[in-house]
């Protein structure tokens, strides 16, 4: 009589992870194979249009549909090559496909929410393939942070010194209304930092007139530089996008309007941000803002003002280029303002079950934690609910990060971190 032999626990779950994980490949090349059949639908409509309204362009769209084609077949050739992350170019299409279905929605509902499933879907998957990978914006933990280096005055110090003030007048001659947003903001937060402060410190912290220039000078820069992007790069957008779905988006009722805008915006700021961190010579911008030590509503405004820019151009271009009205811009410019600097709060409050609905806090700091765990995660400004999907949420309940920040010793002063980017390629943090 043969002995059975019963297979171990361990390699019991090792099966049914390999299986899980060939059942989630093959529901990976489906939907790729839906979204294929898609494109070619759209690409047909696109091609008819092209034909009923001949004019200067009016192919573009068809061509935009054929590249959006040839990344999609790439990308699930990738998956039975056994690749298992969502490379940027691949994130870009996925993205722009979404957003152009939740378009597609406001003038035909059944069309925009099976492009919506399907793109939704294919991310979704590819967000769960890659979870607990980590790309190249990771910044690497378990080096101490370089002392300050002691202060001195200097020639260069009192030019730089100088230039930073003509900087900062500059920019108010342009808004000089911002120093009474900054005194309104400062109202608002120093005495909830004070009563519910995650980590006690001193309202002038060491910094604060940094991050004070960094307020004044980059919404001046990043209003100027915004729109220059939406006069040339927008413009030029326009003209892949089917005039009459354009004319038809301008038509709507307002609120599909904000609805489907702020949708779309969100989803370009999760894509622009998620980019940011994985393309090395985006992320050496995006490391000032994610070199910041101290966590508190005026280090949201410690950024590269060109790093700002291609994240808030990735969300505000789509809109102008689908023919979204001002009033949707504009309240989308108002939330994620308000909600930037609100997350970036030094306050401990988790906000129970609502922080798994909006962004918190607590969500936030973890974006910015340096602990390995929580690299490359919680991109998203507004909803944890597109990192849910996506397979980038982190969000330990009961527990904050020890410390924040990136390897690499950031200069000192607003235009040597403007500078910064530029230096000599350095490791990424």
């Amino acid at each position: 009589m043969l002995d059975l032999v019963h297979p171990s626990p361990v390699a019991a779950v090792v099966t049914r992870q390999a299986s899980s994980g060939r059942g989630l490949v093959a529901w990976m090349v489906a939907l790729h194979g839906v979204e294929l059949v898609l494109l070619l639908k759209a690409g047909a409509v696109s091609a008819r249009l092209a034909r009923a309204h001949p004019a200067h362009g009016a192919g573009l769209p068809t061509l935009l549909v054929l590249v959006a084609l040839v990344i999609v077949g790439w990308q699930a050739g990738r998956l039975f090559r056994g690749w298992r992350v969502l490379n940027v170019s691949g994130l870009a299409v996925q993205a722009g496909i979404l957003m152009a279905a939740i378009a597609v929605a406001t003038q035909n509902l059944a069309a925009g929410v099976c492009g919506i499933v399907v793109a939704g879907g294919v991310l979704a998957g590819w967000g769960r393939l890659g979870r607990g990978r980590r790309g190249v914006g990771a910044p690497a933990a378990s080096v101490e942070p370089e002392a300050a280096p002691a202060s001195r005055v200097s020639v260069g110090g009192v030019a730089l010194a100088a230039l930073t003030v003509l900087v900062v007048l500059l920019a108010l001659s342009v808004r000089s209304q911002i120093i009474f947003g900054l005194v309104v903001l400062a109202v608002m937060f120093v005495p909830v930092e004070r009563i519910f402060a995650l980590h006690p410190r001193r309202v002038l912290r060491r910094g604060w007139r940094t991050d004070v220039v960094h307020y004044l000078v980059n919404g001046t820069a990043l209003r100027i530089l915004l729109l220059a992007s939406v006069v040339v790069i927008g413009g030029m957008l326009r003209l892949f996008v089917p005039t009459p779905l354009r004319d038809g988006i301008a038509a709507s009722p307002g609120w599909v309007q904000i609805v489907a805008g702020l949708s779309i915006a969100m989803i370009g700021g999760y894509a622009g941000h998620r980019i940011a961190h994985e393309v090395p010579l985006l992320w050496r911008f995006h490391r000032v803002h994610h070199s910041i030590r101290e966590m508190d509503w005026l280090a949201a405004n410690h950024l590269h003002p060109l790093d700002e820019t291609f994240i808030r151009s990735v969300a505000v271009l789509p809109l102008y280029a689908l023919g979204f009205g001002r009033v949707t811009l504009g309240a989308f410019i108002v939330v994620i303002t308000l909600q930037a600097i609100f997350i970036h709060a030094n306050v401990r409050l988790d906000f129970g079950w609502l922080r798994w609905v909006i962004a918190t806090p607590q969500y936030h700091h973890w974006h910015h934690a340096r602990e390995p765990q929580a690299y490359n995660s919680n991109y998203a400004g507004e909803f944890p609910a597109l990192d849910a999907l996506f397979g980038t949420l982190y969000l330990p309940p009961g527990r904050w990060p020890a410390q924040y920040g990136v390897d690499d010793s950031e200069p000192d002063g607003y235009l040597r971190q403007l500078a910064w980017p530029f230096r000599a390629n350095r490791r990424a943090a």
